[in-house]
């Protein structure tokens, strides 16, 4: 395939619900340079309600709607829409349902719901499909895949060259060491060039590809192989999830308006903005380019908690 082929390939993969997720998540300021670097930084926060109430439960109900198209491989999501189609009964989307539910960690320090808000702004608003299903691939539902956090494709609008998204999420209460933790465990990945830390999980896409065409995945099998020619015009990128606590929100039970919010957040932008300078600097990441998603939550220990709940519950 040629690459024009795979990005009109690519950009069909890609699930398009980005309007129900800003039910949920405001847009503060998107698509802000940080000088000097490669990297775009985005700002978000959790919307309010009409009674100005902080939206954390629908975000998190929200989240758990879209456990099938994270956790679970497109091919079987295939094979249960054609058996619906063909039969008329959801038992096998109900099944369906029931694993991607059981492939989640119940303990309350678990990161992966951050993990899951990374997807929906790589596939849903960005529109670079996921290439591996990460979940799918534990052997135990209580042990966390070693790796990167998600990993997605597209292809440069100007330079027309296929890229690799690698993903990391990080939920913190401060947002300096969220932002820490979250360059020092990329930094790794984006550095590989196919002989680090990216190995495993470029061996793994290999043979664990989320993509249901052959002749897409013969094509971007070639690009994922470091004894391939076409390696060489493979470029690493970067998608960062950090959340952490803030007071953006204002007293608990209070009534605030989504303007006040947004205030708040727009307010503390340039420090967070050199928060990301330093450790992009630090881990010698300027060049690189990376999309960074920063959301301030009330209480991101309260949120991982109300989403475990909801699983189990």
């Amino acid at each position: 395939m040629e690459i024009k082929e795979i990005q009109n390939a690519l950009t069909n993969l890609a699930r398009d619900k980005a309007k129900p997720l800003s039910a949920y998540l405001h847009e503060v300021q998107p698509n802000v340079a940080i000088n000097d670097t490669s990297t775009i930084c985005h700002f978000h926060c959790v919307n309010l309600d009409g009674n100005g109430q902080i939206r954390i439960d629908g975000l998190v109900e929200h989240l758990c709607n879209c456990l099938i198209d994270y956790a679970i491989p497109r091919n079987e999501i295939k094979k249960v829409v054609a058996d619906f189609n063909k039969t008329g009964s959801m038992i096998e989307m109900a099944k369906l349902s029931n694993k991607a539910k059981g492939l989640f960690t119940s303990l309350n320090n678990s990161g992966e719901s951050g993990e899951l808000l990374l997807f929906l702004f790589a596939e849903y608003l960005l529109k670079l499909p996921q290439l591996i299903s990460k979940m799918s691939l534990k052997t135990n539902s209580q042990l966390h895949y070693n790796g990167a956090d998600g990993i997605h494709i597209g292809v440069c609008e100007d330079t027309k060259k296929l890229c690799l998204y690698w993903g990391e999420s990080k939920l913190y209460k401060s947002p300096s060491s969220a932002i820490y933790e979250c360059m020092k465990s990329i930094a790794p990945l984006l550095k590989g060039n196919g002989t680090g830390y990216d190995r495993r999980d470029l061996h793994l896409l290999s043979d664990f590809m989320n993509v249901t065409e052959p002749d897409l995945i013969q094509a971007l099998q070639s690009y994922l192989d470091p004894d391939d020619p076409n390696f060489n015009v493979l470029e690493y990128r970067g998608i960062c999830l950090i959340a952490f606590d803030h007071n953006c929100y204002g007293e608990v039970g209070i009534a605030q308006a989504i303007e006040e919010v947004r205030e708040r957040v727009s307010s503390q932008i340039t420090q967070w903005n050199q928060n990301v300078l330093t450790r992009i600097s630090a881990e010698d990441l300027t060049k690189i380019k990376i999309h960074v998603f920063l959301l301030p939550f009330p209480n991101v220990q309260e949120f991982r908690e109300k989403f475990n709940e909801k699983l189990t519950g």
